[in-house]
């Protein structure tokens, strides 16, 4: 004969028998207990939350309190409001920046006119694509360089591509910059090519990472085609060898050679320690070579074309007369 379960047992049982997670054989030992205990009965009645029914086996459904379902509701709703909270505000980050704060703007995406008088810079610009308007100019100065920082949003009738800004500042002007770019020095409007290989003025020729941003900044593999590196720094004097993988046709030769030179004139301006390059190369698959040294370049400006490095206005200069840019 079976032992009687003591009630205690049956009603931690409960929890789970309503909840239907019990076994069928743990359920008929529960309900043959509860047709015997009046108590455990009452017990299992308040529980489902029925004060003046019983608990009905055949109709879970109607009395039972689905504690999981209710819990996995209420998670989905925290859920669910959660991702809408953070969708909001991503939104409204993305909004703010796009539209209000805006980002950094490279100085080769401004078009500018600057007119400076002593102490008063003036710049009038805008964008150079209709996409971005001007959210505003901040002017920094240091030394005599006045920076002026701009960011840019969406272009919209709040802010539009043009824009005007007027600075005094504390002491002489001499240089002026927009963002990372040389627009004014020494008196004259300096070129955007003049600002970008000025950046890449380095002191040794050995530094082919530097070497390679001086020739992406001038455009060589764009005029001259693909080509390979050879660098002479065992001795001086030091030097940079291109090979040009390209064939030069021989109505060409002239041309091509002249923006070896032009180009060459150039690198032996911002390499501090460079004496010499050399290209090599075939005309109409005859084998070719030229060299440009430190002293043709001074001879071909007229000054010591090392003065370079420490004047963005003589480099300009130079790009001018070598026709790499016009004014």
């Amino acid at each position: 004969m079976m032992n009687k379960i003591p009630c205690e047992v049956v009603q931690d049982l409960f929890p789970s028998y309503i909840d239907h997670l019990t076994s069928e054989t743990t359920n008929k030992v529960i309900e043959s207990h509860l047709t015997e205990c009046d108590h455990c009965k009452s017990v299992l009645d308040s529980m489902c939350g029925e004060s003046d029914e019983t608990f009905t086996p055949d109709e879970p459904g109607k009395k039972e309190i689905d504690f999981l379902k209710k819990n996995r509701a209420r998670n989905r709703k925290v859920i669910v409001t959660s991702l809408a909270a953070a969708v909001l505000i991503i939104f409204g980050v993305f909004f703010i920046r796009m539209y209000v704060i805006g980002d950094f703007l490279y100085g080769d995406w401004i078009a500018c006119d600057v007119s400076v008088s002593g102490k008063q810079l003036v710049l009038d610009g805008m964008s150079v694509d209709s996409f971005h308007g001007i959210s505003s100019v901040h002017f920094e100065e240091k030394d005599g360089v006045v920076t002026a920082t701009t960011k840019a949003v969406v272009a919209s009738p709040i802010h539009r591509e043009e824009f005007h800004a007027d600075y005094t500042a504390e002491h002489e002007i001499r240089q002026v910059r927009i963002n990372d770019r040389i627009l004014w020095d020494d008196g004259a409007s300096i070129s955007s090519l003049a600002s970008s290989i000025y950046e890449t003025r380095h002191d040794y020729i050995g530094e082919m990472p530097a070497n390679n941003r001086t020739a992406n900044a001038l455009g060589l593999s764009g005029y001259l085609g693909a080509y390979l590196n050879e660098l002479e720094t065992s001795e001086p004097p030091y030097g940079w060898k291109i090979l040009l993988q390209d064939d030069i046709p021989e109505d060409r030769k002239t041309l091509m050679e002249s923006d070896m030179e032009s180009f060459a004139y150039v690198m032996l301006a911002v390499i501090g320690n460079l004496d010499r390059v050399t290209y090599e190369y075939t005309v109409d698959g005859k084998p070719a070579s030229k060299s440009i040294t430190a002293e043709d370049a001074t001879a071909f400006f007229g000054q010591d074309i090392k003065d370079c490095r420490g004047s963005v206005r003589l480099l300009d200069l130079l790009l001018e007369k070598t026709g790499l840019i016009t004014q």
